[in-house]
């Protein structure tokens, strides 16, 4: 179940599907979150929880979020992310972690930095590759998701290393 937490963001991506920004925005109340929660069980649950939004990662209270869920009886929690606040936040991984957060769905439209300079707005290249080793490194899963656009980063599908220096075992989680 794709649960949308807020509908703020810390991009502006042109080709954003949530139409999510960066100052406009507002999250949804915990006790909306309940209610769902209650809906959702109440309805066949528990199901896998995809928390997404806009960018989850804006909200503090993500731990509360993913608590609220275990009492209800949810055990799965995806986080729908562009993995920034979990690159340039130290120690946010752990605390994602240990929130109970049972893998991260990162936003990684390849491996070329004009490819996030067209898609997100920004290079983000580095800032994708930190956020995998974060979480590599408290044993957190990564999923990678791109967005693909025709002419943009389309040619490397399939095999994103045919546009880059790097290799499979730079970005990897073993």
């Amino acid at each position: 179940v794709l649960l949308e937490v807020t509908s703020r963001c810390s991009l502006r991506c042109p080709v954003c599907f949530a139409a999510a920004g960066q100052e406009e925005g507002t999250d949804l109340p915990l006790e909306e979150i309940e209610n769902q929660y209650d809906w959702l069980m109440e309805h066949g649950g528990p199901y896998n929880i995809q928390l997404s939004g806009g960018e989850p990662t804006m909200r503090d209270d993500l731990d509360e979020i993913i608590a609220l869920g275990k009492e209800k009886g949810f055990t799965f929690f995806q986080l729908n992310t562009n993995g920034i606040r979990i690159a340039n936040e130290e120690g946010y991984a752990v605390h994602l972690a240990k929130a109970g957060v049972s893998v991260v769905f990162l936003q990684f439209d390849g491996l070329d930095d004009e490819i996030y300079r067209t898609l997100r707005g920004a290079n983000l290249l580095e800032t994708k590759l930190k956020a995998i080793d974060n979480c590599k490194a408290v044993g957190l899963p990564v999923v990678l998701v791109p967005t693909v656009a025709p002419g943009v980063n389309d040619h490397a599908q399939g095999n994103p290393y045919l546009s880059s220096n790097l290799q499979p075992s730079d970005i990897c989680l073993h």
